[in-house]
């Protein structure tokens, strides 16, 4: 079954010290790309929730958003830097007396709470704790998250299986189209070639030479044979049948045979030098790019 490589999913755990939440989301993307938006303190287990997310997605462009909260213990000092608030304060009294302003005038109060708001006065950080113990939770709201994620994207990937099918079995009608017109446009170039000689010789008193004229059909038939083509665009459809049905990512694969099926159908549409089978190829080189796009969000 294919996979799409667009999905979302989110996930959750929540108890009186903790709580967590996650979203994913996914696009189609030529690599495997993860971008992952935490909290501070769970930088620790970022590497976890990377090959957490790597052990099930294989190809596009993931973004991970979490939020989280840990309430637990005293997690959290408030320091202040002393001397910084003293350096602020003599300022605070040098642009007074610069300005004429009497020391005492100043209020102690408005005073306490400018400084309060000084850069890096007072600063808060957070206290440590073993962020470790936190995983078994945030790996049960990854996996809930997860589950949701490649849910949607075996539901779009069926769907878009399902569509590329359809227009494959399209070509390959085109393809017999093709493969039961192509004997008739040698014949019908030996005709047309014996009408244009004889209207050329009539009245001259000469014959058509049927020995020359089989050497330039023979000639032409070869430069117009497309057999080769057929057969090879054959093989590429049942081969590109077969990955349909597969399990594990094949958008890569598809991609590059998808590129065959445009070269062979280019070289028949260049040989065969009729414009019934030239139709019939601007139909299938249609239906081709149709499928390109579509396989472009195929895990």
């Amino acid at each position: 079954m294919l996979k799409s490589m667009t999905g979302y999913g989110r996930g959750a755990y929540e108890d009186k010290d903790f709580s967590f939440a996650i979203e994913i989301k996914t696009v189609n993307h030529r690599y495997n790309e993860v971008a992952i938006r935490l909290p501070r303190f769970l930088n620790p287990l970022e590497d976890k929730i990377r090959k957490t997310i790597l052990a099930k997605i294989n190809r596009g462009r993931v973004d991970v958003f979490i939020v989280a909260s840990y309430t637990a213990g005293d997690n959290c000092q408030v320091k202040v830097d002393k001397n910084l608030a003293k350096a602020y304060n003599n300022a605070l009294q040098d642009i007074a007396a610069a300005s004429g302003v009497k020391e005492e005038t100043l209020n102690d109060g408005a005073r306490l709470l400018y400084l309060a708001k000084c850069p890096d006065v007072i600063s808060a950080k957070e206290g440590f704790f073993d962020v470790e113990v936190l995983w078994p939770q945030v790996e049960t709201a990854m996996n809930e998250a997860l589950d949701h994620l490649l849910a949607m994207r075996e539901t779009e990937g069926t769907n878009i299986s399902g569509d590329i099918a359809k227009r494959a079995q399209l070509i390959a009608e085109k393809l017999a189209a093709i493969e039961e017109r192509a004997p008739l446009v040698t014949t019908d170039y030996q005709t047309r070639l014996n009408e244009r000689i004889e209207e050329l010789l009539k009245g001259t008193g000469q014959v058509v030479d049927q020995e020359r004229v089989i050497q330039e059909v023979a000639i032409f038939a070869d430069r117009v044979n497309i057999t080769e083509e057929i057969v090879r665009l054959k093989s590429h459809l049942k081969q590109f049948g077969e990955m349909l049905q597969s399990t594990k990512p094949i958008g890569r694969k598809m991609d590059f045979l998808v590129q065959e099926f445009n070269r062979e159908a280019n070289t028949i549409a260049s040989k065969s030098n009729d414009l019934t089978i030239t139709g019939l190829t601007v139909e299938i080189k249609g239906e081709i790019e149709k499928i390109r796009e579509q396989i472009q969000n195929i895990e």
